[in-house]
């Protein structure tokens, strides 16, 4: 890092750990040898990596006392890697912007396992985060959804599953935001819409909620009631059985009479 602007080195799922490079010592023959500009970028990287995942804490009181120039990592230079988030959530949260709308899309994906999105799951998004209205019409979703769907599975290489990917889901994301909010700028169009869906899914959720609790108490209240009703019942016909038992004893009495 210089003055504190990030320098992007390498951005690679599986990069490699190693500090050597192939030379050529004679024509057809190679040897590895260490080089000097990987090992100052990927020890580094590294050993940094290592100590944010898993920092150094004193945990005994006696550690506390003990001279902190004698510990392993006294002579090691400063971090230069910082943890952003969630450490600074509040400051950085405006850079999730990506990964907050990724949350849209996972949670209206559907079945599980699935990585595209089909059209009933974006009729749904839709709807549940209020986003059509009479100049937006769901047939104008589904529109939508064929137009940028269609595009973007006949440039990709993934055929296997058929309904809308994630870059197709940003896009359309991105068009509703600009439909939305005309008068800002970009990135302050979609940051409304994110908010504006989040509110309106929370909103959705809080009732389900309800409902779920407002369902248990009438479903425990009706099992109360039919068990008790089921203890009256013997109660309530012990007269009706009486009476039968003396209307038989008194026929019984007049045919023993006559």
């Amino acid at each position: 890092m210089k003055n504190l602007k990030p320098m992007l080195l390498e951005v690679n799922a599986n990069p490699s750990m190693r500090i050597e490079h192939e030379k050529e010592l004679s024509p057809g023959v190679f040897e590895n040898v260490p080089s000097p500009v990987d090992e100052e970028v990927k020890v580094a990287v590294i050993r940094d990596t290592l100590r944010l995942v898993d920092p150094h804490k004193q945990k005994k009181k006696d550690r506390l006392d003990h001279d902190v120039s004698t510990a392993p990592e006294a002579g090691l230079p400063s971090l230069c890697l910082k943890q952003v988030f969630p450490k600074y959530a509040k400051q950085f949260n405006y850079l999730r912007l990506v990964d907050r709308v990724a949350a849209l899309f996972i949670r209206f994906l559907g079945v599980k396992g699935t990585t595209k999105l089909g059209p009933t799951g974006f009729r749904t998004f839709i709807r549940n985060c209020k986003l059509s209205n009479s100049n937006f019409s769901m047939a104008s979703v589904d529109i939508l959804y064929i137009d940028i769907t269609r595009r973007w599975n006949s440039v990709g290489i993934d055929h296997k599953e058929s309904g809308m990917c994630w870059q197709a889901f940003v896009e359309a994301f991105f068009f509703l935001a600009q439909k939305k909010y005309k008068s800002l700028p970009l990135p302050e169009q979609v940051a409304s819409l994110i908010d504006f869906c989040e509110y309106h899914l929370a909103v959705l959720d809080e009732k389900r909620l309800v409902c779920g609790r407002g369902i248990v108490e009438r479903r425990n209240a009706l099992v109360t009631c039919q068990t008790d009703g089921l203890q009256l019942t013997p109660a309530a016909h012990t007269p009706l059985l009486n009476r039968m038992a003396t209307a038989s004893k008194l026929a019984d009495y007049r045919n023993h009479q006559y």
